[in-house]
């Protein structure tokens, strides 16, 4: 089934069926009772059983009782990122509009500063470590976020700035919730099975005990985080190419300028970073004493760092990207992940619980950073990596960019469509009009675009590798360039991304409906690619040449 995703798409999806789907607490008729085994609906009263059984095992072990009705009070309390206040607020924000509007910018970031607040809640409330489910006079506090508010604030007021810094720079204020939205899409929209429902922490194996300890509302509030900071870093990387612009311009009356240009951290600031990548970089392995006759109730792990995911962000980071940049701004400014319980000495041993609640922040840290991390691919697309990077690359509808002026593309002409979106296959397509577009040279630098700024990336982030013999999804994009017709005939080309896990990769260009020639791209492809033999993914769908007849 298609689906034709903008702005009031998704949130209505948000309010007519996710909402249904998550339940809510059961108001009892007059003279009844409230359950205490059954007192909500959906998912609220799944994860309330589950949720239940693991506190009362904690509280086991501590000493303590937690009675039902005890516990229903603090579950009562729980706040999420799509509880019934954020619902009611994006049907606020949306309100007859089919997009989110410029006029709307300080609703979005009321509305990003609560997302951040309830997903810190939210994983707080089912940490065991944390007194929240055992005690109802308890409220869990997101400490950090009012100075990620003002470090968001100066980014907002900087952005404007940015319009001009790099010709295809676009807006990431607005950016950050539509991602945030197509993931809540993508992960809820198939109520049978859901997505959420696969979708695990990457490098761990299935059988690990935590695996399927991570909730729904924990999954929900790991992507509410990762999705919304994932550009946070973007001015601190962009601010590079506006001195280097600066610099340049400087140049036509200061012989040789001096303009400060060192991102370079150092001292202090260079020790904290390089621990934040070692934390990323860590995988737990579990504790084997041969030796031992005693068998332990539960496992225990040592963190072990991982040199290649070290040495990968450390280049990322001494690059300046912005998705590292950004794990480093939250990381900083959180106490959530402050106070992680992480340690660099090898016998340092963590429980279950420190197990579980280190992935769930790794997980968080490590998203955002591959998004811009190239050296890191992915053999899978049930990762929380994949799911933003994919969804990333998704939002481009109501975008603004300099590029746009010269190109004659309105931010308004991109439209999208999700057709599956599963384990094994992600298919979507872009609609692109060009109504303007009469030059065929304009058209054909949009396909040299879309194939070295796009597919090489794709191909590079799901690239062929250790262990990829094990992937099991293919990927299809599918790009419509419609451009000014030509007399009354239609001028419009298929470009069709196909990334395959047991064949070849395509980049389809299929010309059939265009007046742009076959001979023109070739030719444009290896002027750009500096190569007489164009790359075997390249493939041409053109229209039969009819046969001159004989005399």
């Amino acid at each position: 089934m298609l689906y034709t995703i903008n702005d009031k798409s998704l949130i209505d999806d948000i309010r007519e069926n996710y909402e249904a789907y998550i339940g809510e607490k059961i108001v009892p008729e007059d003279g009844e009772e409230a359950s205490v085994n059954a007192p909500y609906t959906g998912i609220m009263q799944d994860v309330y059983t589950h949720t239940y059984d693991i506190v009362n095992a904690a509280a086991t072990k501590m000493g303590i009782d937690v009675h039902k009705e005890d516990f229903k009070d603090t579950y009562d309390k729980m706040e999420h990122p799509l509880d019934k206040q954020v619902i009611e607020t994006l049907t606020h924000i949306i309100g007859e509009k089919e997009e989110l509007y410029y006029s709307s910018a300080k609703a979005l970031d009321k509305l990003w500063s609560m997302l951040l607040r309830k997903s810190i809640m939210c994983l707080r409330y089912f940490d065991t470590r944390e007194p929240f489910m055992f005690d109802s006079s308890k409220n869990a506090v997101a400490y950090g976020i009012e100075q990620l508010e003002e470090y968001h604030d100066k980014y907002t007021q900087f952005e404007g700035l940015l319009y001009g810094a790099s010709e295809y720079y676009r807006d990431h204020i607005f950016h950050a919730v539509r991602t945030w939205l197509i993931g809540i899409f993508c992960l809820l929209h198939d109520s049978e099975n859901p997505f959420i429902n696969k979708i695990q922490i990457d490098g761990v194996a299935e059988e690990e005990p935590f695996v399927n300890k991570i909730n729904f509302f924990e999954k929900l509030s790991i992507w509410t985080i990762s999705a919304l900071c994932h550009d946070l870093g973007y001015p601190l990387e962009k601010s590079q190419q506006v001195l280097e612009k600066t610099q340049n311009m400087m140049k036509e009356f200061v012989p040789n300028p001096m303009v400060l240009s060192n991102f370079a951290f150092t001292g202090v600031q260079d020790n904290i970073n390089e621990y934040i990548v070692k934390f990323m970089s860590t995988k737990m392995k579990e504790v084997t004493d041969k030796n031992s006759a005693v068998k332990k109730d539960e496992k225990e792990y040592y963190g072990r760092i991982q040199p290649k995911y070290y040495l990968k962000y450390t280049k990322s980071l001494e690059k300046n990207k912005h998705g590292i940049i950004s794990a480093v701004i939250i990381y900083k400014m959180l106490l959530y992940f402050l106070e992680s319980d992480f340690n660099l000495n090898d016998d340092y041993i963590y429980n279950l619980e420190d197990a579980r609640q280190f992935y769930i922040r790794r997980e968080i840290l490590r998203s955002i950073s591959s998004h811009t991390c190239s050296d890191i691919y992915n053999i899978k697309n049930t990762t929380f990596s994949s799911l933003l990077f994919i969804c990333d690359e998704m939002q481009e509808w109501g975008r603004k960019s300099w590029n746009d002026l010269y190109t004659n593309v309105n931010p308004n002409s991109v439209e999208l469509s999700i057709e599956k979106f599963d384990s094994e296959t992600i298919e979507y397509s872009e609609t692109i009009k060009m109504d303007n577009i009469k030059e065929d040279e304009i058209i054909i630098d949009t396909i040299m675009r879309l194939y070295i700024r796009q597919f090489e990336g794709y191909q590079l982030i799901f690239r062929d590798g250790q262990y990829t013999n094990s992937r099991a999804f293919n990927m299809k994009k599918t790009i419509k360039l419609v451009a000014a017709k030509n007399g009354s005939k239609n001028n419009q080309i298929t470009i069709t991304f196909k990334l395959l896990a047991k064949s070849k990769n395509e980049f389809e260009i299929n010309i059939t409906d265009s007046k742009v020639t076959q001979d023109a791209i070739e030719q444009a492809f290896r002027k750009k690619l500096k190569t007489e033999t164009l790359p075997d993914v390249i493939k041409f769908i053109a229209k039969e040449k009819t046969p001159k007849k004989r005399s």
